[in-house]
């Protein structure tokens, strides 16, 4: 097929060629050619010339099809020098028509995804194409900026002006450019650049702190003495009597006569003030977001955000509000919050929000934060009180806010407060509260809760049936009281300190700050790394012994508890921060195929448990194709290590069948599928100059051999093979993006769907993509209430750009057929998944739905089936959606005639 549309292009109009280019480039997306296809090398050279003479063409359409084709016929690092492809593509960035310079610039995008390195001197060119007229140029552009940036964060930027200079870094250079970006005229731009603001690290305090003031500020600011500016009228409202006066510049104008320049453009002063007053909600979301990354890496950004983030707390949209209860939330957790009056006003106001969601975001950043009179403390009780009683639901999330309070306010909370707040006279008798009293719990919580000192001192004020209510609060609210609440109480109640000193099913567990748990997940990803490299670049033991059988058994229990550590780590993260390191996920989902190799190889002698042994195979290599499909920016090494492993998971496989059950000619076709594989990846790690001896052998005695070989000598060489077999190192870089889909259901599929089997039923699923490189893999997979899967693919129309690799998914009418009775209510489940291109398409294909085949499967049916298995679906949500329908019976409506 190739050959014959390459035949084509020396004959074919522009504009079929053109067609010939993109339909290569979906048969590239949908089948893998170019990749996994041998193409002939004339064939293959040919088109290359095609494609370099078409480049120079006056038609703008054909010029970008060819640059699209241009990095796929040509793979980087396949060609280098100055005709390299890299280089070919950089010189269309500046080309004449703007869809050319799309074009250009996300095939330099996706080049560097892929592992291509970008040579600082791109620099100038992309900052340059931030300010293109074409809005997709921009968007393509902002990207290139971060990448080159963060690879070349200290390289050196001079800035010269009236004979001024200035040296900055590389990495404070383009976050200035990109700050001024947020003041964009498109609204998607505007999105995407406080977007990655928030990726940057290590920016100087003085152009983080600038992003919270409109007005440059001093410390941004050279002298540059301009000369003498002569007679031409440079000085405004010159007057002979007056002549050291002018009329003095309007207040947000720009004094264009002053002898000084900027280390900041005027419109990039202020960007995240500017991306939080957009009118469009998803910027500022985005800037948000950003803020919330920045403070996490400088205390001082933090302080300067919280005043800008309160005032969020007003925003029209209950996304914005939550979003930014969330960044407070999450900058508290590194370091308490010191409200002002003004802004606990904002948070005591928020409390009143119709949202639960949002009242408890509220509890939350109260429990971060700290007041410093006690005014101010007994307006928010105040107010607490109010939310009790009119929110009866939200008093947990009350509680647990209150024993936060407790404990950071011990300065604060003195006897004069603890009477006014429990209505204590100094002169009579006081009469006992409620013990079922929700507001006297809440501050019987808020006062045990403060330091020991303090609840010792509190005890001279406090009656005594606070302390005899304790025992029962504590076993009530169960986690609201503080381990040592027994030392709070005088000696004189002794029986209250008996129940107390009881023992209880449940004690609290100390929790450690975000410092600790961010250092406690590295220490764990650090020593997976670790085992990781031992298991790599173990010394060869004797193969199948038992000393080598009880060091994988050993190794696989130390991995399982390495990758345990990681994942309880990760998960006290998750509340804290947004930020999701796709690199080190992807290091502990390999550590996981790698510990489920080590098990294999422990047992793979005995092979007792043949559909255990199946089982593990499918979850490797399952889950090394996710890796390989949700991890965009994976190099090379990191692919030939997944490759590497997906044999061993083929070999597990294939030695736990019985070949002897089996037709002649469908084992010689079961060993001939794991035979080309293993040549495939052979060829793949000679390029490469790696040569493991375990591969190499295997290879050797299954192409070396002339008659075919018995399936004794096909069992003995798989076995020597996953018994020597020792993984490949897996390091994937810093810049590896993670592939995911946010799905949420439409307004109308959040309440059951009434329907009738007669009928197809329509679903709607909205949902938004990230760094998705081909829309045309992107599938939606319903599951029907009889297990049954349905992939189909979304409409052109219903797919939108966002930014580059970035989609939004609107579909209102998703068919599904459900031949249901009335009266059967069930649900459906819907996901986003990609569609990846397997190694070995009819062996994966029962590998990783963990099958055997069947005895009575006939070498017929392999040759039908072959042929039209050729993807494997992955889903990228992290969560499926479950919609409930409703089936009912369809009735005719009534007849207005009547029979006679």
């Amino acid at each position: 097929m190739v050959a014959g549309l390459t035949l084509a292009l020396t004959t074919a109009e522009p504009s079929v060629r053109c067609e010939i280019y993109q339909a290569l480039g979906s048969l590239y997306e949908v089948k893998g050619i170019f990749a996994t296809v041998d193409i002939p090398d004339d064939a293959k050279s040919a088109l290359d010339a095609a494609i370099l003479s078409d480049l120079n063409h006056s038609q703008h359409h054909l010029r970008s099809a060819a640059l699209a084709l241009l990095p796929i016929v040509r793979p980087h690092g396949q060609y280098t020098g100055p005709n390299s492809v890299f280089n070919t593509i950089c010189s269309y960035a500046a080309d004449a028509h703007p869809k050319v310079r799309q074009a250009a610039l996300c095939a330099i995008l996706r080049q560097h995804m892929m592992g291509a390195a970008l040579p600082v001197e791109m620099y100038d060119e992309c900052v340059v194409a931030t300010k293109d007229d074409f809005e997709q140029v921009r968007l393509v552009a902002i990207e290139l900026v971060w990448a080159i940036s963060s690879a070349y964060s200290e390289y050196p930027v001079v800035i010269e002006k009236y004979e001024t200079t200035e040296t900055i870094r590389l990495l404070d250079d383009a976050f200035v450019k990109l700050c001024d970006m947020v003041n964009d005229s498109s609204v998607i731009v505007r999105q995407r650049a406080c977007a990655i603001l928030g990726r940057y690290r290590d920016v100087k305090h003085t152009f983080l702190s600038q992003t919270f003031s409109k007005q440059v500020m001093s410390n941004l600011r050279r002298f540059a003495h301009r000369g003498p500016r002569g007679k031409s009228g440079r000085k405004r409202g010159y007057h002979p009597k007056l002549s050291n006066t002018s009329i003095p510049t309007p207040e947000g104008d720009a004094d264009v006569e002053s002898d000084e320049f900027r280390l900041l453009d005027s419109g990039a002063a202020g960007a995240f003030v500017h991306g939080l007053e957009d009118e469009y909600q998803e910027v500022r979301d985005a800037a948000i977001e950003s803020i919330t990354e920045l403070s996490i890496g400088s205390t001082e950004f933090a302080a300067k955000a919280v005043d800008f983030l309160v005032d969020m707390f007003n925003d029209s949209s209950d996304r914005v509000r939550l979003c930014a209860i969330r960044a407070l939330v999450a900058i508290g957790d590194r370091s308490i919050i010191q409200l002002t009056e003004e802004q606990l006003s904002i948070a005591l106001s928020a409390m009143k929000d119709a949202s639960h969601i949002v009242r408890e975001g509220i509890y939350s950043f109260l429990a971060v934060s700290v007041v410093a009179q006690p005014e101010a403390l007994t307006k928010l009780m105040a107010a607490i009180k109010s939310s009790l009683d009119k929110y009866p639901d939200d008093q947990m999330p009350i509680y647990k806010a209150l024993m936060a309070l407790g404990l950071s306010h011990s300065d604060v909370i003195n006897t004069a407060f603890v009477r006014a707040l429990l209505g204590i006279s100094e002169h009579y008798l006081s009469r006992e509260a409620r013990i079922d009293d929700t507001v006297y719990a809440g501050n019987v919580i808020l006062l045990m809760n403060t330091d020991l000192p303090t609840r010792r001192d509190l005890a001279l004020v406090l009656p005594d049936y606070v302390f005899s209510h304790l025992p029962y609060l504590r076993d009530k609210y169960r986690g609201c009281f503080p381990q040592d609440l027994v030392r709070s109480v005088p000696y004189e109640l002794e029986f209250v300190r008996q129940m107390l000193e009881q023992p209880r099913d449940d004690p609290a567990i100390a929790q450690l700050s975000l410092d600790d748990r961010r250092r406690q997940k590295s220490s764990a990803l650090a020593n997976i790394r670790n085992v990781l490299g031992l298991v790599c670049d173990r010394e060869e033991l004797h193969s199948g012994g038992d000393i080598e059988r009880s060091w994988q058994t050993e190794t696989a229990a130390l991995l399982a508890r390495r990758i345990g550590e990681f994942e309880r780590s990760s998960e006290n993260i998750a509340a804290g921060t947004t930020a999701v390191q796709q690199a080190d996920h992807a290091v502990v989902d390999y550590a996981k195929a790698v510990e489920l190799m080590l098990v294999v190889q422990s047992r793979a002698a005995t092979m007792l448990r043949r559909q255990e042994h199946i089982d593990m195979a499918s979850s490797i290599m399952f889950g090394l194709y996710k890796i390989e499909a949700r991890s965009l920016g994976l190099d090379p090494g990191c692919r030939l290590a997944l490759v590497y492993l997906r044999l061993f998971a083929h070999a597990a496989w294939l030695h736990a069948h019985s070949m002897a059950r089996y037709d002649k000619r469908l084992a010689e076709r079961l060993y001939a599928e794991f035979a080309l594989r293993a040549k495939r990846t052979e060829q793949v790690l000679r390029d490469r100059s790696v040569h493991p001896s375990e591969l190499v052998n295997l290879v050797q005695q299954h192409t070396e051999s002339t008659n075919p070989m018995p399936a004794s000598d096909h069992a003995e060489s798989i076995l020597a093979f996953i018994a020597g077999f020792k993984p490949l190192l897996f390091s994937p870089a810093g810049h590896c993006q993670l592939v995911s889909a946010n799905c949420s259901k439409t307004a109308i599929a959040r309440r059951p769907v009434e329907f009738n089997h007669i009928f197809p039923l329509h679903l709607s699923l909205t949902s938004s993509l990230s760094w998705v490189a081909h829309r045309s893999k992107i599938v939606v997979v319903v599951t029907l209430p009889t297990n049954e899967i349905i992939t189909l693919h979304p409409p052109p129309s219903t797919l939108k750009p966002l930014s580059p690799m970035h989609w939004s998914l609107e579909w209102d009418e998703i068919p599904v057929s459900l031949p249901l009775s009335s009266g059967e209510s069930t649900a459906v489940g819907m996901t986003i998944a990609l569609q990846h291109t397997a190694d070995i398409p009819w062996s994966d294909s029962f590998i990783i739905k963990g099958a055997m085949v069947p005895d009575t499967y006939k070498i017929e049916s392999y040759y039908k089936a072959a042929g039209d298995i050729g993807h494997i679906c992955i889903p990228i949500a992290d969560a499926s959606l479950s919609i409930g329908v409703s089936p009912v019976e369809f009735k005719p409506p009534p007849s207005t005639f009547t029979r006679i």
